[in-house]
């Protein structure tokens, strides 16, 4: 999923959402488990994060930030995004 200002821009993000030069990118497992319409992911290796951090940086986009997502307990420490 990709965002710009919080608002979904991709996948089906709508044309005419105004956007700046910073975006945020979430990527998550694909294999995604649904609990009451809530998606439950499941653990990426951080090997698969660096990956893809070196394909990004060969493509010449710049990264700024990474941030890990956690659950504790078994309860998600982070919030969805629009349409997540």
């Amino acid at each position: 999923m990709i965002t710009n200002r919080r608002v979904k821009v991709f996948p089906n993000g709508n044309p005419e959402t105004y956007c700046t030069d910073h975006w945020r990118c979430r990527f998550v497992n694909q294999q995604v488990q649904l609990k009451n319409e809530t998606p439950q992911y499941l653990t990426i290796n951080y090997s698969d994060v660096i990956d893809l951090l070196v394909e990004l940086q060969a493509s010449d986009f710049d990264v700024i930030k990474t941030e890990n997502l956690y659950e504790f307990d078994g309860q998600r420490g982070f919030s969805l995004g629009q349409g997540e």
